[in-house]
């Protein structure tokens, strides 16, 4: 008697505790997570801060090199006023606080003149072939060579002064007439670090075009070794590019940031050890962990009360016994109304057999028994002839009667292992279970055909109607009730090809898409009735600017049995069974709804494209009732596009709803240009406003300079009619860079992104705004 109740104060006991050590556990969980984000954020701050530092050190580098190209210009062909070239040169030189050596050479890589003859190279040939390569490149713009490594220690100490190659004069055909080695003085450069924090052991470099260590400094001046740097061989692509890495030395972690010019053949990077950097971090990372001790003594100290007051409760829980005996009597009465229910909703209330979730949990276990006792088993699939029309002219009241007729019929034949079922409509299931041969299966489908075949009398009214039969046979067919179903309903649409009253046998020769496309046109009408189309949205985006400014609507069907259909299962079947004009009605309607909705939720609008067919658009009162639901709904007719295909514009009916839509300012678009038979002579006896440029065209371009001619001629020609031009189909980030230098105006496809259900488009929107902001 009192196990019961000490066994429920244990649980409540130990969920306490569970929820104390999870508070404890949130609290530290919380104080590592703020220290690895305080950390993650100091380190990208200070990187920050080091590539600026970077930027700016290159920046004066490139204005010192501006400065030597400048005075190099002093140099001139002409022998007679080359001596006078120099003087100036040396005349600049003395005044100039930043360069300190000076050396003409000519175009072979001779010495010619220098401020400095006992220091001055007495030819360029270690660094000529550089500046070859280098003016092929870039042109006449000033390089740092490359420096040679040291033949007995892998790498040379830094110099006290760094060389910058001038190219002076003009280039001919033989190459450059003269060149300018200019030496910078390191010292100089050196004294603009002075107020620039780098911390104790932080230091600035510059590098050549391979990594290869040209000068080391930090606050207090030019360094001579130190810290060996891995090497980092910078990109030489773009004019100026910037990276950052970390690497460990000694057991110590340093940042490195570094900024490459590599139009000067020049690299600057910083360094900083991470310690420094995160060394202010560190007293406020000590004052929380003291408070995460404190919260986690209060939090136990609070556990520890809660659980000896539960103790207390003891008594009062013995004392809710008799109560708790009492409610699980009224548990024990609940369950049996619930399997009473359970029951009642296993049945199919109008035949009394088996509904479709109950036959399939049932004939489950009985093709299990079945293939255990190695039997044969049949399910058939039974569909009424003429049931449709029978209810529409006599009423569904005789209609569910004769339901309820054929149901008693079958279940009267039924042995006491087979299992009947009433899928809805007119469409019954049974399962053979028996010990039967294939022959007894067969006469048994026989005597069902004749017995459902006899005349009924419902309600004083005498109506004959008959069976299509169709017959899967387990094992041979099918292991499982779905697989059975799916060939018995095969079957059964075979027996209804052949005739009234028949019965078929499933064959592998029958194509089981024909049965699923007949099912879907069965289930059309009522797929409308019930509203299970949906529109997806894909957005379109003006190239100029790459802001969405308008979404083309793509309607898909929401089938209770096959799942989310895409058009092309159901477009070409409503076209041809008539269901095309209520479907493109069903769209307008969806497309409306939903722009009003997103008018009352403040969600930014933008014109909604419908795809229209050319068989509705031919209908003479089709423009009147696309404006009379834009009015339904209060919206502007600039809030709507019609999207129409090449074959309307061959219809006279057609073109003239076209008039009277633009007429009324509906915006119209020529979709899928370039795939069938009519071309730009057609477009002048329509009023379209945009032109749709084929999938199939925009899939062929690869960004080269001879990509799609056709694509950037049909864009020129719209053009030149005044169309807007829209591509659908871009993929690629290269189909939009050569669709945007070709003139085109508005872009959808993948690349930009996947049609989308309606309740994502806000959030949309707002990555898409803040990815382009980044960019």
């Amino acid at each position: 008697m009192h196990q019961k109740p000490a066994s429920s104060l244990s649980a409540v006991q130990i969920a306490m505790l569970v929820l104390g050590v999870l508070m404890v556990v949130f609290i530290w969980a919380l104080f590592v997570f703020q220290t690895m984000t305080s950390r993650a954020e100091a380190l990208q701050a200070r990187q920050s801060e080091h590539r600026n530092l970077a930027l700016i050190v290159s920046e004066s580098l490139k204005q010192m090199t501006d400065r030597a190209k400048a005075m190099g210009s002093l140099v001139v062909e002409d022998p007679e006023q080359e001596g006078d070239g120099f003087e100036r040169l040396l005349a600049l030189l003395a005044e100039d606080p930043v360069f300190n050596r000076l050396s003409v050479y000519d175009g072979k890589g001779d010495l010619l003149y220098s401020s400095h003859p006992d220091s001055a190279p007495s030819d360029l040939s270690q660094w000529y072939g550089q500046l070859e390569s280098h003016l092929k490149h870039y042109g006449l713009v000033p390089l740092l060579p490359k420096r040679e490594e040291a033949s007995d220690s892998g790498r040379a100490e830094p110099g006290w002064r760094l060389p910058f190659l001038v190219p002076a004069g003009e280039r001919d055909t033989l190459g450059l007439t003269r060149v300018v080695l200019i030496e910078l003085d390191v010292g100089y450069l050196a004294g603009l670090l002075q107020h620039v924090e780098l911390g104790p052991r932080g230091f600035i470099q510059v590098l050549d075009a391979e990594g290869a260590e040209w000068m080391r400094a930090d606050t207090s001046g030019v360094i001579v070794g130190g810290l060996r740097v891995p090497r980092v061989q910078p990109a030489l692509t773009g004019r100026v590019s910037s990276g950052q890495r970390t690497f460990e030395q000694d057991g110590q972690r340093f940042q490195y940031v570094f900024v490459t010019r590599a139009i000067h053949g020049f690299t600057v990077s910083v360094t900083q050890p991470f310690d420094e950097i995160l060394g202010p971090l560190r007293s406020d990372q000590h004052k929380q962990l003291l408070l995460n001790i404190l919260m986690t003594l209060l939090v136990g100290g609070i556990v520890f009360w809660l659980v000896r007051a539960l103790k207390q409760q003891q008594s009062v829980l013995q004392a809710l016994q008799l109560s708790e005996q009492r409610n699980q009597q009224l548990i024990e009465r609940l369950e049996g109304e619930h399997a009473r229910s359970s029951r009642a909703a296993s049945i199919d209330h109008l035949s009394g057999l088996y509904n479709r979730r109950q036959f399939l949990d049932i004939a489950s276990q009985a093709l299990n028994e079945q293939r255990r006792n190695r039997r044969l088993s049949a399910l058939l699939f039974i569909d009424l002839d003429r049931f449709k029309s029978i209810n529409d002219s006599l009423g569904h009241q005789v209609g569910d009667l004769l339901l309820q007729a054929v149901a008693g019929r079958i279940r009267r034949m039924l042995g006491p292992d087979d299992v009947a079922a009433r899928f809805g409509g007119d469409e019954f299931v049974v399962l053979l279970a028996e010990d039967r041969s294939e022959s007894d299966i067969e006469q048994w489908a026989s005597g069902l055909t004749r017995h459902l075949s006899a005349t009924y009398e419902l309600d004083g009214t005498e109506l004959n109607s008959s069976p299509s039969i169709g017959i899967a046979i387990c094992p041979r067919d099918g292991q499982t009730v779905e697989n059975l179903l799916r060939c018995a309903d095969a079957a059964m649409y075979s027996a209804k090809k052949a005739g009234r009253g028949q019965y078929r046998f499933f064959d592998q020769s029958l194509n089981l898409k024909d049965v699923e496309e007949f099912h879907l046109e069965q289930s059309f009408a009522d797929a409308l009735r019930n509203r299970e189309f949906v529109l997806h949205y894909q957005p379109q985006v003006c190239l100029d600017s790459m802001e969405v400014i308008g979404y083309e609507a793509l309607v898909r069907w929401h089938h209770p049995e096959f799942g989310l259909l895409f058009p092309d299962r159901f477009i070409p079947m409503a076209e041809n069974s008539g269901f095309v004009i209520p479907l493109g009605m069903e769209v307008l309607r969806l497309a409306c709804a939903q722009i009003a909705q997103w008018q009352r939720d403040d969600i930014p609008i933008r014109p909604v494209a419908v795809n229209v067919s050319p068989i509705q658009l031919a209908q003479q009162e089709f423009c009147q009732q696309v404006i009379d639901m834009i009015r339904e709904h209060g919206l502007k007719t600039c809030h709507l596009e019609l999207e129409i295909t090449e074959t309307a514009m061959l219809d006279a009916n057609a073109v003239e709803s076209l008039h009277c839509l633009k007429a009324a300012g509906v915006k119209l678009s020529l979709d899928d240009f370039g795939t069938g038979y009519s071309g730009f002579a057609h477009l002048e006896a329509v009023p379209v406003d945009k032109l749709k440029i084929d999938r199939s065209l925009i899939a062929k371009i690869c960004n080269s300079h001879d990509d799609s001619p056709i694509v950037s001629s049909t864009i020129i020609l719209a053009k030149r009619m005044d169309l807007k031009v829209v591509a659908e189909g871009v993929e690629t980030r290269e189909q939009l860079v050569h669709l945007k230098v070709a003139g085109c105006d508005i872009a959808q496809g993948y690349h930009l992104s996947r049609p989308m259900p309606p309740e994502d488009v806000p959030g949309f929107l707002r990555t898409f705004a803040e990815a382009e902001a980044v960019v």
